[in-house]
């Protein structure tokens, strides 16, 4: 596990210096990784925040309240300040248990469907 996280190092120092198709190939090479690390979940415990330079990037986070109770979010990295941030641009005050990079899926194009609209 550890010669992942080295090659992680190593791919976010190379992001942080890219643009473009390089960049997200690179995003998504790092999601890989992630995957098959802890079906991409990362402890803070054990790796810490993230340690990207890209600001405003959005996460899944786990958040613990006081009382036990956990809820995962979505939030924004917010790089500055080395915190993550509601969408509504607050600082998240609870405890992040573990972050997980956000991904879209693909949009919804309908010649993969098998329906086509009734026929």
């Amino acid at each position: 596990m550890q010669e992942l996280e080295k090659i992680l190092e190593e791919i976010d120092i190379k992001i942080a210096g890219s643009m473009g198709k390089k960049r997200e190939g690179l995003l998504e090479a790092r999601e890989i990784i992630h995957k098959h690390m802890n079906d991409g979940w990362i402890p803070v415990e054990k790796f810490g925040l993230p340690k990207s330079n890209e600001h405003d990037f959005m996460f899944w986070i786990t958040i613990q309240y006081v009382n036990g109770f956990r809820r995962t979010i979505k939030a924004k990295w917010d790089w500055f300040d080395k915190c993550f941030m509601h969408q509504n641009g607050k600082k998240i005050s609870e405890d992040v248990v573990a972050y997980k990079y956000y991904s879209a899926p693909e949009p919804y194009r309908p010649e993969r469907s098998n329906e086509h609209d009734g026929e």
